[in-house]
């Protein structure tokens, strides 16, 4: 398998000169969270919501790319496309044919070949055994923090009974929504000393808390409000089975239960692509 074979060839992109807005308005627009840019057709960098969020004062996106990204050939074998994004943070490579973007791989390109296969080896090797679980009345706002102090991408949520009801992640916690409010909320403040927005006069009447990199205004309302449905695997599930519960849920992990169907784990979309190194030849 090739990646010409995986990548979507429709690429959404941004061209240089440009600024923030628009690459905002690509994001919200067609529900993406990065796009690769163009100078002269040629591929120059690629720009991320966290990249907007780690230079918040920015507004041109020379500036707030990343340049010179990794990139793979359409020549390039479904091996070597799953082998750099299971080893390194990237969750996305341009594909190009030549100097041309011919398109863009993401991790999700590659659960949903998982998923249209019928690949039987169960994910219980795939498991990660470290999840964050919370109360469903536990209000959102705490919930970002507590994954915020463990790292977490997914957080379990749990009623009285201590049963799997719902699921958060960053993709509700970073809503476009809270970043555009930010955005505006950031720039538009004083930057004066005596009005310092960072200081915790500032800070004390918001309900702001870092969420990985960035800050935003997290609601006080209970997490169960925000919770996508519950969906959950076991460890004998097959990695297809599995993939394709990720994409009808729009998971980038998800939990594992037990025998007794506890929360004992969750699989990672990035550990779940290296089924590919062992049925690919």
């Amino acid at each position: 398998m090739k990646a010409s074979e995986i990548m979507n060839p429709k690429v959404i992109y941004a061209t240089l000169p440009s600024k923030r807005d628009s690459v905002l308005q690509l994001f919200k627009g067609y529900g993406i969270s990065a796009v690769p840019v163009l100078k002269e057709g040629k591929i120059a960098g690629i720009i991320t919501r966290k990249d907007i969020l780690r230079k918040i004062e920015e507004d041109q996106v020379a500036l707030l790319m990343t340049p010179n990204p990794v990139t793979v050939s359409v020549h390039e074998t479904a091996r070597r496309v799953v082998e750099i994004l299971s080893s390194t943070p990237f969750r996305r490579l341009p594909v190009v044919d030549g100097e041309k973007l011919a398109g863009i791989i993401t991790v999700r390109d590659i659960i949903k070949k998982i998923a249209e296969m019928n690949i039987d080896t169960p994910v219980r090797k795939y498991v990660s055994p470290q999840i964050v679980c919370v109360w469903e009345e536990t209000p959102l706002k705490v919930v970002g923090e507590i994954m915020r102090l463990a790292n977490a991408e997914i957080c379990g949520v749990l009623n009285e009974n201590e049963e799997l009801v719902g699921i958060v992640d960053e993709k509700i916690m970073l809503s476009e929504a809270l970043i555009e409010d930010y955005i505006v909320q950031s720039t538009n403040s004083s930057s004066s000393d005596t009005d310092d927005k960072w200081s915790w006069d500032g800070m004390r009447d918001m309900s702001v808390r870092y969420f990985e990199i960035s800050v935003v205004k997290l609601p006080r309302e209970p997490v169960k409000k925000f919770m996508k449905p519950p969906d959950f695997v076991y460890p004998q599930t097959s990695a297809s089975k599995c993939a394709k519960k990720m994409i009808s849920n729009d998971l980038d992990c998800i939990p594992v239960l037990d025998s007794a169907n506890r929360v004992s784990g969750m699989v990672k979309d990035k550990d779940l692509i290296r089924v590919l190194l062992e049925v690919q030849e």
